[in-house]
Order: C-alpha cells, then sequence, then structure tokens
C-alpha cells in the first residue's frame, strides 16, 4: 500500500511539472527558465565522462555537445562553428584547428555587447578618439567570435618626439605630418603601439579592456573568414579574399580607411589610401615585430615582420 501510494505521489509530482513545461530534480518548484533543474546541497550534477578517443568517436556531434574528458580533466564542449570540440579550463578560450603555433590561452575571443555595436567604445581611456579635436567613439565590428575596432586608433600627435630615421624613439603622427580625413588614425612606431610593453597582447594604446592583437589572434581572424591554417602560417600575401572581405565595402567591414606608412629607413610617407597595415603584439626578434596588411589592389592578406621604426596603424581586439 505505501509503495503503491508513493507511486502515486511521484505520478502527480511528475505530472504538474510537466504540465509547467520544465522538469524539476530534488525540487517540485523548478526555475521557468530552465527545462531542467537539478537541486541539491548534498550531490553534484555528473556529466557523461569518456576518453578524448571515446569524445572523438561521436559521430556528427551536436552544437553545445557536452562531455567530461577523462584525458585532459576538463569539460569539452562542441563548437559546430569551427568543427572541432574545446576546453573549458581556467584561462582555456579558443584556438585555430590544425595550428599547433597557436595555444589556446593567446588568443581572446569575446563578441562585442550590443551597447559597443550600437555606440562603439566611448569613455575611458582613448575611448574616444582624438581625430584632430573632433573627439567621438570608435565603431566596432563582430568578426567570428572576436570584437574588433572599425577604425584605427587615433591618438594626438602633440609632443611626439622628432622623427629619427633607423631608430625607434617612439614617434607617432599623422601621415604626411597632417590630419586627413576621420579613421585614418595615427601612424605609430611599435615602441608607441605597445606603450613600451613588449609583452603579447598587451594593452599598448588600446582602450580599457582591448589590446593590440597578437599573431595569433590574427590568423584566428583569418580561419573565420575561410584562410586555411597551412596559408596562414607563411609569409607574403596569403589566402584568397579575405582581403576583399575585410575592406570598406567588404563583407565584414572591418578596415575604414588604407591610412599607408612611415617608413623608418627614408622617413617617407607612402601608399596613402591604397594600402593599410597594422602592428601585431608579436615579435620575431629583438627589432621585428609581426603586422598584417590590406591593400586595394589585392584580395588577399599580407603577414610581414617589419622593423619597429616604421610607423604603422593600431587596430585594438577586444580582452
Amino acid at each position: 500500500m505505501k509503495k503503491l501510494l508513493f507511486t502515486l505521489i511521484a505520478i502527480t509530482i511528475i505530472t504538474a511539472v510537466s504540465f509547467a513545461q520544465n522538469t524539476g530534480i530534488g525540487t517540485t518548484t523548478p526555475d521557468t527558465s530552465a527545462k531542467l533543474e537539478v537541486a541539491s546541497t548534498t550531490q553534484g550534477f555528473l556529466p557523461p565522462r569518456m576518453t578524448t578517443a571515446q569524445r572523438d568517436d561521436i559521430a556528427t556531434p551536436a552544437r553545445g555537445l557536452f562531455i567530461y574528458n577523462l584525458d585532459t580533466e576538463c569539460l569539452d564542449y562542441y563548437n559546430s562553428i569551427l568543427g572541432s570540440w574545446k576546453e573549458l579550463c581556467g584561462t582555456e578560450r579558443i584556438t585555430i584547428p590544425g595550428n599547433a603555433t597557436c595555444e589556446a590561452a593567446t588568443i581572446s575571443a569575446t563578441n562585442c555587447t550590443a551597447g559597443e555595436l550600437a555606440s562603439g567604445i566611448n569613455g575611458g581611456s582613448l575611448g574616444n578618439k582624438y581625430a584632430n579635436g573632433a573627439g567621438g567613439g570608435y565603431s566596432v565590428v563582430n568578426i567570428g567570435n572576436q570584437c574588433w575596432m572599425a577604425e584605427n586608433i587615433d591618438i594626438n600627435p602633440a609632443g611626439s618626439p622628432a622623427w629619427v630615421n633607423n631608430t625607434d624613439t617612439g614617434w607617432y603622427g599623422y601621415n604626411n605630418n597632417s590630419y586627413q580625413v576621420a579613421g585614418d588614425g595615427t601612424l605609430l612606431q611599435w615602441s608607441v603601439a605597445m606603450n613600451g610593453s613588449t609583452t603579447e597582447r598587451a594593452q599598448g594604446v588600446c582602450p580599457t579592456g582591448w589590446h593590440v592583437p597578437s599573431d595569433c589572434e590574427f590568423m584566428y581572424l583569418e580561419n573565420t573568414l575561410g584562410m586555411s591554417v597551412a596559408q596562414q602560417e607563411t609569409s607574403s600575401w596569403r589566402g584568397t579574399d579575405q582581403g576583399t572581405q575585410l575592406k570598406k565595402g567588404g563583407t565584414s567591414q572591418y578596415e575604414a580607411n588604407l591610412s599607408g606608412r612611415r617608413s623608418g629607413n627614408d622617413g617617407l610617407f607612402y601608399d596613402l589610401g591604397t594600402s593599410g597595415i597594422s602592428w601585431t603584439s608579436s615579435e620575431s626578434n629583438a627589432t621585428h615585430a609581426g603586422t598584417r596588411g590590406l591593400n586595394s589592389n589585392f584580395t588577399k592578406v599580407s603577414r610581414y615582420f617589419y622593423y619597429k621604426n616604421n610607423a604603422l596603424t593600431v587596430r585594438c581586439l577586444k580582452d
């Protein structure tokens, strides 16, 4: 009789919860936002546990599929956009499929907020561009899982040290030494771009909560646009149409202006309106650092390591 009574009570509870369109285990009042709520102060939730090999044997895993990896002692989820499993371990973020040179912890993958997309970056340190006194916030754009500035950083060139050829003296200023048009931004030597730091992903001249992107972070950007890992890891002009996608009028709207550069060799300005080259926060040695470039005459994206005494643009990435 007691067994029958218990069964009837259980059926009544399950039925009541089912009518509420969600299910509770350990609670008769599951939260309305949850399809399933497990409540306990003495026990935890135990997901499926398996090795990496067993995980990889899962045929066509669903987007967001979730397991506990016994080999790495990490929670794993399936990212269908990248077509690969990702770990949730401490500072682990995301990595480029197949790219052994880019560890996950070196890549920031953070989307823009709705407020940032609506009004850009406003307020705070460098939150408002100088733009020859015009002010205004920086526009931003989501590409893949990353939130990028859609404009070059623009800082007040007044008081910049005198330009000295062949030396990274901390020089910065506008192309041809005068403000051109909105969106061109400032040309900066690498030491200024990094604000004296030599650490990858340093804030540099970027606003608080943003940083100078690393070589790997640019590779991740290129990967989301279809560039292969083999192409990413080479220098020169790589990919297929990723440059076209990033340029003004392209599908990603990353590049507002092609701002040219100032040579550290002869001190002259080049390629305004034709070429746009941005620093990365990745050094190759004491005198060279990585760059990414777009050109109005090319559909691809360049990857070169320039002398730090050149003055190039900076495009910030959200932490």
